[in-house]
């Protein structure tokens, strides 16, 4: 059987330290004009008995400035340029996706859901689950989606015909014979409107294998993947769903 697979979506928070930059960018312009100012002041004090000296101490001291602006004003464009650029979200991929998950009860909002005690489930429910199981695999192996619509909602069953659809793309069936109940433990209950779920962990043993629709029984590559006679275990958590007091049906799978 296919199963839901969970996501999860980091989010990186931009740096904050591009908020210094304005404050940095002024003292260093006053205090590199203050020095410059002043080194001009003392050179022309010292040289007035010798004015070439003197002209070429204040080209330099303009030059000086003329570079300090310069610096200030690539370091002002730099913080401009900084804090306009947007920083870009970190996403984890998402590995795979379940039809279903559209419609699990989860994703509805909370305000209408109401938990209940898990003792609310009685002996005829689980017995109602242990069949469901069964009847499920065994509509699953024999590709009879006029079954499953009794046993599943419309969302699982839009979901089964696209797994049956994909598995005949590859040319091949999956078989799940002989199903054995091993464990369950009901692990959530809860209402929604009308509608009552109950999300149960079932651990099973069956004989899960896939055969090849192009070979012949016998041929090399017949068996694609498990085995015929030899039972496996698996686990999953399905959530049932019943309207009011009717009939359960499979509503959603998740390992």
């Amino acid at each position: 059987m296919l199963a839901l697979n969970t996501t999860t979506v980091i989010l990186q928070r931009a740096p904050l330290s591009a908020g210094l930059a304005p404050g940095f960018a002024g003292l260093l312009f006053g205090d590199m004009l203050f020095r410059a100012t002043n080194s001009s002041a003392q050179t022309t004090e010292a040289d007035t008995p010798a004015p070439e000296t003197n002209n070429t101490t204040q080209d330099l001291s303009s030059a000086g400035i003329l570079l300090i602006l310069l610096l200030v004003a690539a370091l002002t464009v730099f913080y401009f340029l900084k804090i306009q650029r947007p920083s870009l979200p970190n996403f984890s991929g998402i590995t795979g996706r379940d039809p279903s998950n559209d419609n699990l009860p989860t994703k509805r909002s909370a305000s209408t859901r109401q938990n209940l005690s898990i003792d609310s489930v009685t002996s005829a429910d689980k017995a109602d689950f242990q069949q469901l199981l069964i009847d499920v695999q065994k509509a699953w192996s024999n590709q009879d989606l006029t079954e499953l619509r009794q046993l599943v909602t419309p969302e699982m069953l839009n979901y089964f015909s696209a797994a049956l659809a994909d598995n005949t793309s590859q040319d091949i069936r999956n078989h799940v014979e002989d199903v054995v109940l091993l464990r369950a433990e009901v692990l959530e209950v809860w209402t929604e409107q009308a509608r009552q779920y109950v999300t149960a962990g079932l651990r099973w043993s069956a004989r899960d294998y896939n055969l090849s629709l192009t070979k012949k029984h016998g041929e090399p590559g017949y068996l694609v993947e498990g085995s015929e006679e030899i039972p496996t275990e698996s686990g999953e958590a399905w959530t049932f769903m019943r309207i009011q007091e009717g009939k359960w049906r499979l509503s959603a799978i998740q390992q």
